[in-house]
């Protein structure tokens, strides 16, 4: 289409077709979202988040059918970057974000089409209308969408940063504080060993307890330290994590199928530390007897599952009890990888929690 072909005052009559019949547009809108079982129509503060996002939206298609510049406030930015943090933080995927505009942009032609006068030129005005849409929607769904990454990144730089800093303290707090202990001690042996034998022996007996003590809990650290990636693979990584976290009053077993290759490397170490705190969790919190943990590749996407035949929770419990760190670190994690998190636990019949990803390259 040739923009010389456009008549600007079918154009206007557009721009105030969007202006007046916002309600109606924004009822098509949700009827569109309802079709396809969007879960941001589902609350009253996600919808109301539309509702604004729509309207900014209009505002700026109306604008630029009229030839002027769309208003560039910082209100209408910081908008689209809430709603991003938003969707982020509530475990909205971005696909139901890209499937929102698509409703919204149908919504925006059929109202148009329906109220503009008949011309010859309603073809053409109606894909003008498209393109105006278009131009403002990917504005607003760029500045959400860098909003989006920008928090799961964030969350998940803070979730390695917290496993540093408590590293750390562990470092200063318990293993400083033995081999402290132990140099003393061996201080006060060579005080006493000619003058005091008795004593000697015993400060010399508290410097070996303690340099073990010290030794063990470095080489736990360091166990530790190597269980924050999966470089030797998700069926050796698991496997010695469940060897060394898991008591053996729960029988636990692993299984991993298919190629872990088609894994990139920084899916599977995310996807590891997913798997770990579910392990974790239920060690803390199951009392289970029995323990399983799954994983199954296949060239589109990877499937991980940990469950247990513990006593489990009924929903928002657990989240309740410790603030829910442990779920919304896992929920926040598996978001970053493009994925997402199912966890289903009854009371008395233990708790399972899936975790589905996209590989690089696949359609999900």
């Amino acid at each position: 289409m040739l923009e010389d072909e456009i008549l600007p005052g079918h154009l206007n009559e557009a721009a105030k077709v969007l202006e007046a019949r916002f309600e109606d547009f924004f009822l098509a809108y949700e009827k569109r979202l309802l079709a396809i079982n969007s879960p941001l129509i589902a609350e009253a503060e996600t919808r109301e988040q539309l509702r604004e996002q729509a309207r900014s939206i209009l505002q700026e298609v109306a604008a630029d059918l009229r030839g002027r510049e769309a208003p560039t406030d910082a209100p209408q930015d910081h908008l689209s970057e809430a709603i991003g943090v938003s969707r982020a933080r509530g475990n909205v995927h971005a696909s139901e974000s890209l499937r929102a505009v698509v409703a919204l942009s149908e919504a925006a032609l059929l109202v148009v089409s329906a109220h503009l006068p008949s011309s010859s030129n309603l073809r053409n005005d109606i894909v003008a209308v498209a393109l105006a849409v278009q131009k403002s929607i990917m504005e607003h769904v760029t500045k959400a969408g860098v909003a989006y990454a920008n928090y799961l990144l964030q969350k998940a730089h803070e979730s390695h940063a917290d496993e540093r800093r408590r590293i750390s303290r562990e470092l200063h707090d318990r293993v400083a504080h033995s081999i402290m202990v132990a140099f003393r001690s061996l201080e006060i042996f060579e005080m006493y060993r000619t003058k005091d034998p008795l004593k000697a022996q015993v400060k010399l007996e508290l410097a070996k307890g303690t340099t073990q003590e010290a030794l063990q809990l470095t080489r736990s650290l360091s166990r530790e330290l190597r269980e924050m990636s999966a470089e030797e693979g998700l069926e050796v990584a698991l496997s010695d994590l469940l060897s060394t976290s898991v008591p053996q009053s729960i029988r636990s077993r692993v299984s991993v199928a298919g190629d872990e290759t088609l894994i990139p490397p920084q899916v599977r170490d995310e996807l590891f530390l997913i798997i770990r705190k579910g392990i974790r969790n239920a060690v803390t919190h199951s009392g289970a007897g029995t323990m399983t943990v799954g994983v199954n590749v296949t060239e589109s996407h990877v499937r991980a599952v940990v469950e247990d035949d513990g006593r489990g929770f009924e929903p928002g419990e657990r989240e309740h009890r410790d603030g829910g760190t442990g779920l919304a670190s896992m929920q926040e994690r598996t978001s970053l990888l493009g994925g997402t998190l199912n966890l289903a636990s009854t009371p008395g019949e233990g708790t399972r929690i899936e975790v589905f990803v996209p590989l690089p390259g696949s359609r999900r």
